[in-house]
C-alpha cells in the first residue's frame, strides 16, 4: 500500500520541487544548523520543526521514496482540480479515478522506461582517403584501418578497478556526513575520508583511463570504382559507429582526393595533355609517341602542324562512374621553336625563309 504523505516536503526545506539532490542537501544542513535541538534547548517549535525538516529529508534524498511522493502529490493535485471543478467525489467515482490514476502512472513509467531503452543508431564516420591520378581512373583496392570503440572489457564500463568490491565508507557509513560536538553543540561536517561521496575513493580503470570505452582498428579491404574524382563519397553500410541498446551501427564515409599528375589533366571524362613538338616535326609530318593511361600509343602528325593543334584519342579519357563508356584523351601539340641557333643554321633558316616568301608572293600573283 503506497505512503500517505500530508505535507509539503518541497516547501519544508525551502527548494523548488525540481532541485537535485544537492541542492536538497545544502538547504538540509543549512536548516539543521538552524533548528538542531542542541542549540535551541527547551524549544519546542525548533525541536517539532527540526523533526520536520528531518522527515522531509529522509524521503526526498531517497530517489525512490521521492518518486513515490512525488506521484501521490501529482494524484492529489488531480483530485483537487476534479473537485474544484464540480466533479462528483462519491465513493464509485473515486474508485474509478483512482484505477484511472493507477492505469496512467503505469503507462507513464512504461513509456519512459522505453524511451530510455529506446534502439539509437550508431554515429557516421568520415575517412579522407588520398589517391593517385592513376588510381583515381582506374580503380584500386585499399587497405584501411577504421577506428571503432567498445565498452572497457576490464571495468565492464564503470571507469574504475573493481567498481562491484568499493565499499561504503567506514568513516560516514555512506552519509557522506560525520557529526562533530564543538563547544557542546553537534555540528554537520563533509565526511574527510569520502569527500561527502558516500563511498571509497575509487581508483581509475588502467586499461581505459576512466573514459569507459577503449579504442581500436578494424582493417577492411575497400574497392575503389574506376573513374572517382576529388570529393567523390563512397558509402559502407554498417562500418560506423556502434549502435546502442541493439541500434543498427553506423555508416562509414570514404572522401576522395584526387592528387595533381605531372602530365595529365582532367576535365570531366576527358583527360588533357600537352606535348611539346619540333619545329621541323610540324612542318614536315611524322609520328611521335604519347603517353597514355593504357600506355605509350602512337600519335601521327600531319605535315604543316600548327602550335596548339588538338589531336583526340577516342575512349582513353576516365571512365564513368556506371561503366557504360568513357571519355576521350585530348592532346595538343605545342611546337618549339629553337633559340640557340649556329651561324650555319641561321643562314640555312634565312635561305628557307627567303624561298619561303618568294613562294608565296608568286602564288598571289604580287611583284618580288
Amino acid at each position: 500500500m503506497p505512503a500517505i504523505y500530508s505535507k509539503d516536503y518541497y516547501a519544508v526545506l525551502g527548494v523548488s520541487r525540481d532541485a537535485d539532490s544537492g541542492m536538497i542537501k545544502k538547504a538540509y544542513r543549512s536548516l539543521v544548523k538552524k533548528y538542531h535541538p542542541d542549540c535551541s534547548p527547551g524549544d519546542k517549535a525548533a525541536e517539532e520543526r527540526f523533526k520536520e525538516i528531518q522527515e522531509a529529508y529522509e524521503v526526498l534524498k531517497d530517489p525512490r521514496r521521492r518518486l513515490e511522493y512525488d506521484t501521490a502529490d501529482r494524484r492529489r493535485a488531480r483530485q483537487g482540480a476534479g473537485r474544484e471543478h464540480g466533479a462528483p467525489a462519491g465513493p464509485k467515482r473515486r474508485g474509478r479515478q483512482a484505477a484511472a490514476e493507477v492505469v496512467e502512472e503505469i503507462f507513464e513509467f512504461l513509456k519512459n522506461k522505453i524511451d530510455g531503452q529506446r534502439k539509437r543508431r550508431g554515429e557516421d564516420l568520415r575517412y579522407h582517403m588520398v589517391l593517385s591520378f592513376e588510381e583515381a581512373a582506374r580503380g584500386v583496392e585499399k587497405e584501411i584501418h577504421i577506428p571503432k570503440r567498445e565498452v572497457c572489457p576490464r571495468c565492464m564500463g564503470y571507469g574504475y578497478e573493481a567498481p562491484l568490491k568499493n565499499p561504503v565508507c567506514k568513516v560516514c557509513r555512506g552519509e557522506g556526513e560525520i557529526t562533530l560536538s564543538e563547544g557542546g553543540l553537534k555540528v554537520l561536517r563533509t565526511c574527510p575520508a569520502c569527500g561527502g561521496k558516500g563511498l571509497r575513493p575509487r581508483q581509475t580503470c588502467g586499461r581505459c583511463g576512466g573514459a569507459k570505452e577503449i579504442e581500436y582498428r578494424v582493417e577492411r579491404t575497400i574497392k575503389i570504382p574506376a573513374g572517382v574524382d576529388n570529393g567523390s563519397r563512397l558509402r559502407i553500410r554498417g562500418e560506423g559507429g556502434k549502435g546502442e541498446n541493439g541500434g543498427e551501427p553506423g555508416d562509414l564515409y570514404i572522401v576522395i582526393e584526387v592528387a595533381d599528375h605531372p602530365f595529365f589533366r582532367r576535365e570531366h571524362f576527358d583527360i588533357v595533355c600537352e606535348v611539346p613538338i619540333r619545329f621541323a616535326l610540324a612542318a614536315l609530318g611524322g609520328e611521335i609517341k604519347v603517353s597514355t593511361l593504357r600506355g605509350e600509343k602512337v600519335l601521327r602528325i600531319p605535315p604543316g602542324t600548327q602550335s596548339g593543334q588538338l589531336f583526340v584519342f577516342k575512349g582513353y579519357g576516365i571512365p564513368w562512374l556506371n561503366g557504360a563508356k568513357k571519355g576521350d584523351q585530348k592532346i595538343r601539340v605545342l611546337v618549339e621553336v629553337p633559340r640557340d641557333l649556329s651561324a650555319e643554321e641561321r643562314k640555312m633558316i634565312e635561305a628557307f625563309d627567303r624561298s619561303y616568301q618568294k613562294r608565296t608572293a608568286a602564288a598571289r600573283g604580287a611583284p618580288c
